[in-house]
């Protein structure tokens, strides 16, 4: 089972994902309205119909700044939807060496254009991708500090262009999380290694960004329920991602653990049980990877309804099963099996389950508190 560490799978969004997915920045493109229409159409998982609009675009609007990257993005996601972790790798590193030459053609014919830079920034960024999935730090770093250096510039120079805000803010905090060897690394490149900075420019894309809200609340909700706990803060972010791409599984996902985080779970039952209906509407390997996600939040579900064999009986089947390549779920439905057996007096199962959620080492809450646990037991 080849899982990737979370604070590798969300610096990535520098990097990549959908961080430059960025902007209707100043003024619209040809192509704007087409290029919109696939974005939306992947943030609602419908990956195919995305990949063809957005094929489509390119062909049509070729110096459009965000349809070569969008293009990309949409063919990684539908690949990730379909084939092996590896295999969506290839894919990436082969689209991005066709359309990084593209933007440097672009920036050198118009150097004066910031979404140029911006995008060509961000796909640089993005080859970064390749080495953070087999964590490989310093393989990453050069890659994802060619494409930060690009947006920073852009940043700098067009301070009014809010979105550039989450690359930049990414940088900050990820690497801010990791070895004090990567941060003198990262401060050799000039790059800040501060938490609160970071967070702070991505709470900015989060509320004034005009297309990068999406991802930014995405990262917030993400950060604030596994990684820097602020619940209401996660319920703010998530409830609005949930109302806005109903289809997104993903953000429902992050909406209901908000829901349960904050004790607002009158209407959560009925949520989980929708997502339950909807899981057999995706691929084989999305559903292989949302089952594991699913598992987790009934546990919590009724491990918080005070109905412990339920939810253990969620958890042990979650975490036998565990096939999803972001691993902040499991170290949570390691660290609630652990707290499940404290509570049946079963010490050194509650051990095993402290251990196994610290060995995943994923910056998470959740391996701070296992420590904690595995010192002291759990008592509710």
């Amino acid at each position: 089972m080849k899982l990737l560490n979370n604070s590798a799978k969300f610096w990535i969004i520098i990097v990549g994902l959908l961080s430059v997915l960025l902007s209707q920045l100043i003024a619209d493109e040809p192509g704007d309205s087409l290029v919109w229409k696939g974005i939306y159409a992947f943030y609602n998982n419908e990956t195919e119909q995305a990949v063809e609009i957005l094929t489509e675009a390119r062909q049509k609007y070729p110096l459009n700044a965000a349809v070569h990257f969008t293009w990309a993005t949409s063919r990684w996601l539908h690949s990730q939807a379909n084939n092996s972790i590896e295999m969506s790798h290839k894919v990436l590193n082969r689209d991005l060496d066709t359309v990084i030459p593209i933007y440097k053609s672009l920036v050198e014919k118009d150097s004066d254009k910031p979404l140029y830079k911006l995008y060509l920034g961000s796909a640089e960024g993005l080859k970064a991708r390749i080495f953070l999935g087999n964590k490989r730090w310093f393989k990453a770093l050069i890659p994802a500090y060619k494409g930060f250096k690009i947006t920073k510039n852009v940043a700098d120079n067009y301070p009014e262009i809010k979105d550039a805000q989450l690359p930049l803010g990414l940088v900050e905090y990820y690497v801010s999380l990791r070895s004090t060897l990567l941060k003198w690394a990262a401060t050799l490149f000039g790059l800040k290694t501060s938490k609160e900075e970071g967070l702070a420019k991505i709470e900015i894309a989060a509320r004034e960004g005009n297309f990068a809200w999406i991802e930014a609340r995405h990262l917030l909700a993400f950060i604030y329920l596994w990684e820097a706990p602020n619940f209401n803060r996660a319920l703010e972010h998530s409830k609005i991602l949930a109302n806005e791409f109903p289809k997104n599984l993903y953000f429902q996902i992050l909406y209901i653990e908000s829901l349960l985080k904050t004790g607002k779970t009158d209407n959560v039952l009925v949520m989980l049980k929708k997502l339950d209906d909807e899981l057999i509407n995706l691929t084989s390997i999305q559903i292989s990877h949302f089952q594991s996600y699913l598992d987790y939040e009934w546990s919590l579900y009724w491990f918080l309804k005070d109905d412990i064999e339920k939810s253990l009986k969620y958890l042990e089947r979650g975490v036998v099963n565990y096939q999803a390549e972001l691993d902040i779920f499991l170290g949570n439905s390691y660290l609630l099996q652990g707290n499940i057996y404290d509570l049946l007096n079963k010490r050194s199962k509650a051990k095993i389950s402290y251990k196994n959620c610290i060995e995943l080492d994923n910056n998470s809450e959740a391996v701070n508190l296992a420590k904690v646990y595995l010192k002291v037991p759990f008592q509710k």
